[in-house]
């Protein structure tokens, strides 16, 4: 959606890497957001996007305006889109698909690459994918972090120097969580971080864990759990996860 960081520009780095002719759409997508105001405020800058876009090698920016919305058809996401950001934003998943499927139509990618930091997000594509664009292959790629552990992301420019540095806490809490994990005492972790980051100064919207494939509750044949979090630090809704393998 534009406001372009590093991480998006991995995305770039690991198509390249692929020897694939890169194709970026930008477009604010109005149908993923459940806020006007969180729509007005989003940030934008368009031109130094497309120079960032130049630098790091893209063959083709795709700049749609909202007529690509006309006649769209409305995808409805699955029941994976009802829990996590999707408890407190409804309808939010639904307009990513919507918009990703006319993008897809548009396009028609070989493969796409979306960063593991929505990591909700990236599910819900990679399994539509599957079943409407059987030759289309999703690629997820890690999150891009600061020096101090803070997930990337465009929403960090809307805060302030002091509030950059206490949302690095929002990863290091769950990084405790993983160093310190058993399925026995996951219930407990989780509990502690939620306080520790309500302490300081955190709402927390939701910190719960899945397993990471199908994003259902842990259970005996899970290899894999994603712990995600989503916070508001002010105004601003910050999102972060961590994986944890061999269960």
């Amino acid at each position: 959606m534009g406001n372009l960081h590093e991480g998006h520009l991995n995305l770039i780095k690991e198509a390249k890497l692929r020897s694939c002719f890169v194709v970026v759409s930008i477009f604010i997508n109005p149908l993923q957001f459940n806020d006007a105001n969180d729509l007005n405020n989003y940030p934008k800058s368009i031109d130094t996007d497309i120079k960032l876009l130049e630098i790091a090698g893209c063959d083709l920016v795709f700049l749609p305006d909202e007529s690509i919305l006309h006649d769209i058809d409305s995808i409805k996401a699955s029941d994976q889109s009802n829990i996590l950001c999707g408890k407190s934003r409804p309808g939010h998943f639904d307009g990513v698909l919507t918009i990703v499927n006319r993008l897809f139509n548009i396009i028609n990618p070989k493969i796409a690459f979306f960063g593991l930091k929505d990591y909700q997000q990236f599910i819900l594509i990679k399994n539509y994918a599957f079943e409407h664009f059987s030759d289309l292959l999703i690629v997820g790629v890690p999150t891009s972090r600061n020096i101090a552990g803070l997930a990337l992301s465009s929403r960090n420019n809307l805060l302030s120097v002091e509030e950059l540095s206490l949302a690095s806490n929002i990863y290091k809490e769950l990084y405790k969580i993983k160093i310190n994990f058993s399925l026995n005492n996951l219930d407990l972790l989780a509990n502690e971080a939620k306080q520790n980051l309500t302490m300081l100064g955190f709402n927390v919207d939701y910190l719960d864990y899945l397993d990471a494939f199908t994003l259902h509750e842990v259970n005996s044949s899970t290899s894999t759990i994603i712990i995600a979090i989503a916070v508001y630090l002010g105004e601003i809704r910050l999102i972060d996860n961590i994986l944890v393998n061999e269960v």
